[in-house]
């Protein structure tokens, strides 16, 4: 794809994401605006002749969204998008509450002088975009953030599971989170994170569910 066609679809991607995923968010995010609808047909070439690529990664892109359940592949009709509700998106959160539950549990007698340090500079990344009221770019840090729990915990089948389950609420925290949202998620993110350092994993994971489900409402 052209690096001159758009930032978000550059094949040096920040967030290390390969260009089949940054084009499944693409499509995720047009189902979720609605600009999509259930029962859509979803045609390859199109996508590639808009994003200006080839129609393999678009194949791809297709693939992922097909494992994560949100378009079908039927044959004789094609790709098509499945009926995507709030019901589902509240299923999904409810997963990640506990696997970032899981994530912390993993991560007790882990954490070192090098990790902690490691974890305050990306929740001052996170505060820094936060304070400049950058709402994209500080759901990205806090995705960052987030991941790092995983990385720490290091269980391979636990980081397994959250690579397949974030993919969805990124995209609806893209979609749907406002200025408000962020203000609200921030101050327990620093609770979380100051849990940590205290060694209160505990406590850390008793703030998830709330920092979490306070993001679904409108």
């Amino acid at each position: 794809m052209s690096r001159n066609t758009s930032p978000f679809y550059s094949a040096d991607n920040q967030f290390g994401e390969s260009l089949p995923e940054q084009i499944a968010k693409y499509i995720l995010e047009k189902i979720m605006k609605g600009e999509i609808g259930p029962g859509h047909k979803i045609v390859e070439e199109h996508f590639a002749q808009e994003l200006k690529t080839s129609r393999a990664p678009v194949r791809e892109a297709l693939y992922l969204l097909q494992i994560s359940n949100i378009v079908e592949r039927i044959p004789r009709k094609g790709t098509l998008v499945k009926s995507f509700s709030r019901i589902e998106i509240r299923e999904y959160t409810e997963v990640m509450i506990g696997l970032i539950q899981m994530a912390l549990e993993f991560s007790k007698e882990k954490w070192t002088k090098d990790s902690l340090q490691s974890l305050d500079e990306k929740l001052d990344l996170m505060s820094n975009k936060f304070l400049a009221s950058e709402l994209l770019a500080y759901q990205e840090s806090s995705s960052i953030l987030t991941k790092y729990l995983f990385d720490v915990a290091g269980n391979k089948a636990l980081n397994k599971f959250y690579d397949e389950s974030v993919y969805i609420l990124n995209v609806f925290a893209k979609v749907k989170w406002t200025i408000e949202t962020m203000n609200h998620f921030h101050p327990k993110m620093l609770e979380v994170v100051a849990c940590i350092k205290e060694n209160n994993i505990g406590q850390a994971k008793e703030i998830i569910p709330g920092l979490l489900l306070d993001t679904l409402t409108e």
